[in-house]
């Protein structure tokens, strides 16, 4: 059973398609029904079984009740992918309190207590894989990032810490953090077109990440082929970190 948090759209939805493709049984996670509903839609078929809830995961009472609702119906929680996220972005100098702590209680903080809401249910059968979702902003200081990148960079942190700590109960925390894709969140930025072909020449693959570009690499992460592998955080940017 894998349990996907921001399922509805975007990265999100590549990943549960791609869980669901590989036999997984889903629990969707995501702020509107409506949009989890067309994902399940979308999703359903005889060999899976599928649940969609709607949880905002910067509540950790509203994420306690989805998961004992949840869990009532299927009992454990094999895979956890945290991501879930927002960008938010402002030049440092205007970033406001509001937007800071916006940005930390979905990236960062809803990341630990969701973790800390399922682990139990790993724990008991010794068992289970926790992906999160950073980003390469966590290893790049790039403008009006102040908030997100360093969110990012704490989720990398934060999955080496939660390694260390779960690791002896069979649990492994793995992450992904995906350079440009093409998603609801990066709209507005690649609308600009002098950034986006001046950003994509940077790029040794010569173009931005789509959000299947994750499949491969979340459904290895998620299965039993990547047993002996914790702590890590795999980049996927088509090598921009390399040239930057």
């Amino acid at each position: 059973m894998a349990l996907v948090t921001g399922a509805g759209r975007g990265l999100g939805a590549a990943i549960s398609e791609a869980l669901a493709e590989a036999g997984a049984d889903l629990i969707l996670w995501g702020r509107s029904t409506s949009r989890l509903e067309r994902r399940a839609a979308t999703l359903q078929t005889s060999s899976n079984r599928l649940l969609t809830q709607r949880v905002d995961v910067t509540r950790p009472t509203q994420v306690r009740g989805a998961l004992r609702g949840a869990l009532r119906r299927f009992r454990h929680v094999d895979i956890l992918v945290n991501n879930a996220g927002i960008w938010d972005g402002d030049p440092a100098v205007s970033l406001t309190p509001r937007q800071w702590d916006r940005v930390f209680a979905t990236d960062l903080r809803s990341l630990f207590f969701v973790s800390q809401a399922v682990v139990p249910s790993m724990i008991r059968q010794r068992y289970g894989k926790i992906i999160n979702i950073a980003s390469t902003a966590g290893l790049l200081a790039i403008p009006h990032g102040g908030a997100y990148a360093t969110a990012k960079a704490g989720v990398m942190h934060l999955t080496r810490v939660l390694a260390v700590e779960w690791g002896p109960y069979g649990v492994r925390v793995t992450g992904i953090a995906p350079g440009v894709f093409r998603t609801d969140m990066t709209r507005d930025l690649l609308a600009d077109r002098a950034w986006s072909r001046r950003r994509r020449a940077e790029i040794p693959l010569r173009r931005f990440g789509e959000p299947e570009d994750l499949s491969g690499v979340a459904v290895f992460l998620a299965s039993r082929a990547s047993d002996h592998i914790t702590g890590q955080t795999i980049i996927i940017d088509g090598g921009a970190c390399l040239t930057v």
